[in-house]
């Protein structure tokens, strides 16, 4: 339960952070074109790569170099 709040604060300032996907969010809401897609796949891609995160699959990548390949393309 010690780590929930740092964890939390992390997870928020990932999110809170203008970046290039934040940005592209962004522009694309201001011009009111495509919102609902490119809000739904940004927050789905950004789930899967906080799971594969907690899961993970930097660990597995470096046990099983092959499996890199795999993960580039998933």
């Amino acid at each position: 339960m010690t780590s929930l709040l740092p964890g939390f604060l992390t997870m928020a300032g990932l999110i809170i952070a203008i970046g290039a996907q934040n940005a592209y969010v962004l522009r694309t809401g201001l011009v009111r074109r495509h919102v609902g897609l490119v809000v739904t796949v940004c927050a789905l891609s950004d789930a899967v790569l906080v799971v594969a995160g907690v899961l993970g699959v930097g660990g597995l990548v470096t046990a099983h170099p092959t499996l890199l390949t795999v993960v580039r393309w998933v």
